[in-house]
């Protein structure tokens, strides 16, 4: 066989090979895949507002209900706001967690609208950062700073 024709074959294949790994996730597996400890479970995140010179301390959950290598999928609660509900996805690399919140379907309130994203930092066995996202009620973007604490077992 020609060599130029057996040259043109490996670069081939090889451009062939490097387009599946850049359109799949499957260069992820087999690099990160053992590497990225689970996080799945329940989570409390806390922070606080401030309101007139008032201080409340608001919390909800992350139900981080699936997690694929570093993506991370799931939902939040909030005890304080039952009729609605928020989905949530993004990424850990086992220091840093970044999410993104929208209103979820599943919410018995269809007609909220409140957007956003976490930045967390691994910190121990939490994980403390923020969270930047639109206020529905002020119409304003705002900015928090959460601790999120995993939610142990009795």
């Amino acid at each position: 066989m020609d060599s130029t024709i057996l040259a043109g074959i490996i670069g081939a294949v090889g451009t062939i090979i490097g387009a599946l790994f850049a359109r799949s996730d499957l260069f992820d597996k087999i690099i990160i895949k053992s590497s990225i400890d689970r996080i799945t479970g329940d989570w409390i995140s806390s922070w606080i507002e401030k309101e007139n010179g008032n201080e409340t301390i608001r919390k909800e959950i992350f139900h981080i209900t699936k997690q694929k290598d570093s993506k991370i999928y799931g939902y939040i609660t909030m005890e304080s706001e039952p009729g609605k509900k928020w989905d949530l996805y993004g990424d850990f690399d086992n220091h840093f967690l970044r999410l993104f919140w929208h209103p979820s379907k599943a919410a018995n309130n269809k007609l909220f609208r409140d957007y956003g994203c976490y930045f967390f930092e691994r910190k121990g066995e939490g994980f403390k950062g923020y969270a930047v996202g639109f206020d529905y009620s002020t119409s304003e973007v705002e900015v928090y700073q959460h601790d999120l604490k995993q939610v142990k077992g009795d």
